[in-house]
């Protein structure tokens, strides 16, 4: 399951919000690369373990498109996106919408 929204901020303080994002929930980062935009780490939260895929695309203008992917346990994927957003939201000033796709993964 996938989840996509624009930030009117420019890609470095995109990441840079993400990246405060995995200390806040004492993530453990599985791969970053973040020239070319993606993070991607684990959490666990109560008896589940997730792994978190954001990447982030330069969309001109000084925004950035930010999709978050979800793996791991199949439960409470659709919470757990809106929960990063509203995380990175509180970060950043937005006033976009999430677009939610399902995908074949489970």
């Amino acid at each position: 399951m996938e989840g996509k929204k624009v930030y009117y901020q420019p890609m470095g303080m995109v990441l840079d919000a993400i990246n405060d994002i995995v200390e806040l929930q004492n993530g453990k980062l599985t791969y970053s690369d973040t020239p070319h935009g993606k993070i991607h780490f684990i959490i666990r939260m109560y008896a589940f373990k997730w792994e978190l895929q954001f990447t982030v695309t330069d969309i001109g203008k000084n925004q950035s498109s930010v999709i978050i992917e979800i793996g791991g346990e199949k439960r409470g994927k659709e919470d757990l996106i809106k929960r990063e957003f509203a995380l990175l939201d509180s970060m950043l000033m937005s006033g976009s919408q999430i677009e939610i796709t399902k995908k074949d993964d489970g």
